[in-house]
């Protein structure tokens, strides 16, 4: 209903890469449909959404079911030039995730990654690559913005620490189904109750409604039905510290669901437990 951007463009190609593949009689247009459904699955394996994600995973497992039964041979995997894994494709394996691992590349300049086959049938691959990079300031017009601050960040032992997170959306028209992930500090315990408390405040309200959260290890997770233009929700948040520590807390962010895209992040803060 709101997909927009990279999503719907991926639900929209899963759906079309089926039909294609079901057809058999468009088979170069079916193969650069799972190319551009491969390359835009991000770091955790999903697409975005659970609709875009659903159509794309059909289409591979459409695509799977057609080619890899028949694929057989040898592929070999190339370093910066170098001869890095080698893997003979069989019946056994050939339908199984093969996954390597590269530690030795270069820190400075760019690494070349090579993948060559020798046999029959087609292959799809993934080529991943992980950095961090410092915190920079935040951008001045962002679409969506959040900001999470603490009371206090020096604490001992079953203390409390509030949080105030302030998410608002400066898009000139209404943001819908948005997400916010806070992050929770390792070490800590969120109270549910502060949560619910706001979700009961705003039931009656027609933007930056509360529908439902949900809590993890790191994050609480929280669903918003929409934001009219120039909305600001403020929630705060208590957490327990439950034994020493020294940590960053995990990052939080709002975004869109269906527009992932459309986001933002709050730099995490350092706190202290004695």
């Amino acid at each position: 209903m709101y997909a927009t951007g990279t999503s719907a463009s991926v639900e929209t190609t899963g759906l079309a890469a089926q039909a294609l593949l079901k057809w058999g009689n468009a088979s170069g247009t079916a193969r650069k449909a799972m190319t551009y459904i491969a390359a835009k699955k991000d770091a955790s394996g999903v697409w975005s959404t659970t609709q875009a994600t659903i159509m794309a995973l059909r289409a591979l497992l459409l695509a799977s079911e057609k080619g890899a039964a028949d694929v057989r041979g040898t592929l070999e995997v190339l370093l910066n030039g170098k001869t890095a894994e080698k893997l003979v494709l069989t019946p056994e394996n050939n339908d199984l995730l093969h996954q390597f691992v590269f530690r030795e590349v270069e820190e400075k300049g760019g690494n070349t990654v090579e993948i060559r086959f020798a046999g029959t049938g087609g292959l799809a691959y993934q080529v991943v690559g992980q950095y961090f990079l410092p915190w920079d300031k935040k951008p001045e017009n962002e679409a969506l913005s959040i900001d999470v601050v603490y009371d206090r960040t020096h604490l001992v032992q079953d203390d409390m620490a509030t949080a105030t997170a302030t998410i608002k959306n400066n898009l000139p028209n209404a943001a819908n189904m948005v997400m916010v992930d806070l992050g929770i500090p390792p070490g800590f315990d969120l109270l549910s109750e502060d949560l619910q408390a706001y979700r009961e405040k705003s039931a009656g309200q027609k933007n930056g409604r509360l529908e439902k959260f949900s809590l993890t290890a790191t994050q609480a997770i929280l669903y918003f039905d929409s934001f009219a233009p120039g909305d600001t929700v403020t929630l705060k948040f208590r957490l327990r510290a439950k034994y020493p520590i020294r940590a960053r807390t995990f990052r939080s962010r709002v975004y869109e669901y269906y527009d992932p895209e459309v986001s933002s992040v709050a730099r995490p803060v350092q706190l202290e437990v004695r």
